[in-house]
């Protein structure tokens, strides 16, 4: 599963998510809450907030206009993972992308 954080407005106040994208690149379920930085070693947690500052390059997404796509042949790898869509646990070991 590919995905990258974004920032989303929910009503006057922006976040960072991690949002999750099918085959076809449509948005299929964002991180239930919001994201902070982290990591498994200090050096991946000082990289983190770079993947963040990304985020900013890109459209603000509203949170209530978020359309999800469906899935697609994603369904069978989504084990471990939690969003709004899916209702499952986050990992971030999945494939982080610059869309």
């Amino acid at each position: 599963m590919v995905w990258n954080y974004r920032v989303i407005a929910h009503k006057q106040v922006f976040y960072i998510h991690e949002v999750y994208y099918n085959d076809n690149g449509d948005i299929c379920g964002i991180s239930e809450e919001p994201m902070h930085p982290q990591g498994t070693s200090l050096a991946e947690l000082k990289r983190d907030p770079e993947h963040f500052l990304l985020a900013f390059n890109k459209p603000v997404l509203k949170k209530e206009k978020i359309k999800f796509a469906e899935m697609d042949a994603m369904k069978n790898r989504t084990v471990g993972m939690k969003s709004k869509r899916l209702g499952k646990t986050s990992s971030r070991k999945q494939q982080r992308i610059n869309k």
